[in-house]
């Protein structure tokens, strides 16, 4: 089975491509049309962002496709500024109060951007399924519906899922949780 996700960055794409990927087996290629990876093959999970998809000049053929977004705009561009400042995406960081007041005008254009991606997702008329990181991360409510949409009885890695396991560093990171 061939599997598209379609996200923004910062919104828990690459962790979703590397959950599905350890259930079924499959390899995994995130972000190919900047990395220039092949995407042939029976059983893959691909990871796209919705800028690459719009660059895209032929969409490729896939099974299922699963449309991903962060509701909370400011924090996945919080988030993803830091990223690219530092160079570092999947690496752990810590926010400061002062970073946010000195980099506040850039926060906001990027949550514009990230408002636009989002309201492109919905949009994408290959989606079938839509989730979301607080679907997954927050609540968790997010989790039962993939697994039925991916038809996994019975799930072995949920744990890259658990919201202890987050990038950002905070003095109030949540505990873990029954995921299931």
């Amino acid at each position: 089975m061939r599997i598209g996700i379609i996200a923004m960055s910062r919104s828990g794409g690459y962790n979703l491509g590397q959950w599905i990927s350890c259930e079924l087996g499959y390899p995994y290629k995130h972000e190919p049309y900047i990395a220039g990876l092949n995407t042939d093959g029976a059983d893959i999970v691909v990871k796209w962002l919705v800028a690459e998809w719009n660059e895209m000049k032929v969409m490729p053929e896939m099974d299922k496709w699963i449309g991903l977004w962060r509701e909370d705009v400011r924090e996945c561009a919080i988030s993803h500024l830091k990223s690219y400042q530092t160079g570092k995406w999947r690496e752990g960081y810590t926010i400061t109060n002062e970073w946010i007041t000195e980099n506040e005008t850039e926060i906001q254009k990027i949550q514009s951007a990230i408002e636009f991606a989002n309201n492109e997702i919905p949009k994408i008329s290959q989606i079938g399924f839509t989730i979301t990181y607080e679907g997954i991360y927050n609540s968790g409510k997010d989790i039962q519906r993939l697994l039925e949409y991916l038809d996994i009885k019975e799930p072995k890695c949920l744990h890259l899922f658990d919201n202890s396991l987050r990038l950002r560093e905070t003095s109030n990171k949540p505990k873990r949780k029954q995921l299931i």
